[in-house]
């Protein structure tokens, strides 16, 4: 679940996972595969990792270097 409700207490929403991922990727770019190994156990399982990088995505506070096949911060908005 993405957000929290009646039924799912914040802490077990994606939306409180997305710091964890916004941690590691502040201090460095991570491809996405040891991103997941850092931040596994986080996450109930690769689903809900994968949904967190789509609402970080979303949001654009990530990007994705296609290039060098890493994920990179986005440190302020490009307006």
């Amino acid at each position: 679940m993405i957000l929290p409700n009646k039924l799912i207490p914040f802490k077990d929403s994606v939306i409180s996972k997305l710091v964890y991922i916004l941690e590691i990727l502040s201090i460095t770019d991570d491809s996405v595969e040891s991103l997941f190994e850092k931040t596994s156990h986080k996450f109930e399982d690769v689903n809900q990792f994968i949904l967190a990088l789509d609402v970080l995505f979303a949001l654009e506070k990530i990007e994705i270097d296609e290039e060098l096949k890493v994920i990179r911060y986005v440190k302020a908005n490009h307006l």
